[in-house]
């Protein structure tokens, strides 16, 4: 698929699968439309509505025009409670005029960690990750530049903020056992389940699959369960102890750093 092919597929899935997912949940749980579908799923980042960072509704963004537009997505909504098929057809429809087509890719050039970037907190820093090797995977094809990535950015942490003592993630990748072998056993007795999903990649990432198409077998997974297949989970550790850990379980990571920037690889 080109880019632009692989973007449309993934976005035309995607909103389906959110489309039913916001259903299930006014369903089961009730609640305010708007607040499902700003809170609960991913759509409205997937829309040219967003300008961006943290500009999004369910972080006190006020965006007046989408707050119209969501009346009539609402409308689509009562008029097909009983059939989820006309639904997503008609909801995707309503979205496709302002959904975002092109792109979807992240850019290594763009980001000094690769796959990874992060939030600074008092005494933490969150980190995140998004794919920016597809269409290769950054834990099975990439896992040495990946490791070597997080250690480049967490040793430029202990430089640059001396006083940070943790680390923390909230993902669907603190299920998958080749991300939990990149730390340490701290991080892992400490995973809390964040049951509630919310609008980001934390729970909605692993419906892209490495390639950036939408993850058809994790979609069925959902629909067929109502529980996402890999769980998100909260983590946390020392970043000394997260260093330390692939220092000495991802050695090829630290020749990579040596090689690649002329020291010691953190």
């Amino acid at each position: 698929m080109e880019p632009n092919e692989i973007r449309i597929h993934y976005v035309t899935h995607f909103l389906k699968l959110s489309l039913w997912y916001v259903h299930r949940l006014l369903q089961i749980e009730g609640g305010l439309f708007a607040d499902v579908v700003n809170a609960r799923v991913n759509i409205y980042r997937n829309t040219n509505f967003y300008e961006g960072g943290n500009k999004v509704p369910s972080r006190g963004h006020v965006d007046l025009a989408w707050n119209e537009y969501l009346e009539g997505l609402k409308a689509i909504f009562d008029r097909h409670i009983t059939d989820t098929g006309k639904l997503e057809e008609e909801g995707l429809a309503y979205l496709w005029p302002r959904v975002i087509k092109t792109g979807g890719r992240a850019s290594a050039n763009r980001r000094p960690y690769e796959c990874w970037t992060f939030d600074d907190g008092e005494d933490y820093i969150a980190i995140h990750i998004a794919n920016v090797y597809q269409p290769k995977s950054p834990l099975s094809d990439m896992r040495i530049p990946f490791a070597a990535s997080l250690l480049r950015l967490l040793g430029d942490t202990q430089q640059r903020r001396p006083e940070v003592k943790m680390v923390r993630c909230g993902s669907w990748m603190n299920s998958v056992p080749p991300f939990q072998a990149m730390f340490p056993e701290s991080w892992h007795k400490s995973a809390v389940l964040s049951p509630r999903s919310g609008f980001g990649m934390g729970h909605w990432g692993q419906f892209a699959d490495r390639v950036g198409r939408f993850h058809e077998r994790n979609g069925a997974k959902l629909r067929e369960t109502g529980d996402f297949p890999n769980p998100s989970l909260s983590c946390r550790a020392p970043i000394d102890e997260i260093v330390f850990h692939l220092r000495q379980h991802f050695p090829e990571a630290v020749v990579y750093n040596e090689q690649k920037n002329g020291n010691s690889g953190v």
